[in-house]
């Protein structure tokens, strides 16, 4: 599924959070989000999901809206995971993730074996199956969005948007997440993914949307986001930089005065 925005502006109250944003989300790509607090990375990803409606402008789901797609088939397509899901009930892990299956199933449906299978399949990709017996409830941040990430999963969607999915885990799972999301990629999945991590986001991902001053100030391969003039731009700081294995990193090193910035023209 190709995801499209056409001139989209959002607002929350009186503020408004980004404007005339055009943007084409294709599949086989891992693509990140980032920027600064605020900068309106959650807000755009829950409009590329269809759960929220813009302020202005459009967002198109294979040149349709979400009212010409139909709910059901968005969630068929479209796998969401929040960057903290709230549970309200002491649901077992491996009841969690079979939710992801609900978009596949109709009113009265019971579970089949596809559906079993997928989940199996969701849990052991996040290194979760041990986990399938715990309540949710009981289980740590980095836990629980592991489970999550499998209920994303399970709903084998041809695209897959994650807000944060590494922020609550430890540095190898961090690893492994990231890894399998630009292998869903490869398997020819929409992946999209708000990030913090600009290591993370250097090493694995296809293309960065750097988000900041109501807009997109850059959008393209890493290497020509994540540029000094950018990071000053957006972040307000300077970066280390090095390599390790032919592949880049970048720590933030310091803060410089308060950052200036100006969205590029689409």
């Amino acid at each position: 599924m190709r995801i499209e925005t056409h001139a989209l502006s959002a607002t929350a109250g009186e503020r408004t959070i980004l404007t005339d944003v055009n943007l084409a989300i294709e599949p086989g790509a891992f693509t990140g989000l980032i920027g600064p607090n605020g900068a309106g990375k959650t807000t755009l990803l829950r409009l590329l999901a269809g759960l929220a409606e813009p302020a202005a402008g459009r967002v198109t789901f294979d040149g349709r809206t979400a009212a010409q797609t139909g709910r059901r088939a968005l969630a068929r397509a479209i796998a969401y995971l929040p960057q903290s899901g709230p549970v309200h009930w002491p649901l077992r892990a491996e009841a969690l993730v079979l939710l992801g299956r609900l978009p596949h199933r109709g009113a009265l449906g019971g579970i089949a074996a596809a559906d079993r299978a997928a989940v199996e399949r969701a849990l052991a990709t996040t290194d979760a199956a041990h986990l399938r017996d715990r309540i949710v409830g009981t289980l740590s941040g980095g836990e629980r969005m592991r489970v999550l990430l499998a209920r994303a999963l399970a709903t084998e969607a041809p695209v897959l948007l994650a807000d944060e999915p590494v922020a609550a885990l430890d540095p190898g799972h961090q690893l492994a997440c990231m890894a399998l999301l630009r292998d869903a990629a490869r398997r020819g999945s929409g992946v999209v993914a708000v990030l913090h991590d600009l290591t993370l986001a250097a090493r694995f991902c296809d293309r960065l949307i750097l988000l900041a001053g109501g807009g997109v100030l850059a959008d393209g391969p890493p290497e020509r986001v994540l540029t000094d003039a950018h990071l000053r731009a957006s972040y307000g700081i300077a970066v280390h930089r090095g390599e390790a294995g032919g592949e880049p990193f970048l720590l933030p090193w310091h803060a410089l005065p308060s950052p200036t910035c100006q969205p590029e023209t689409p």
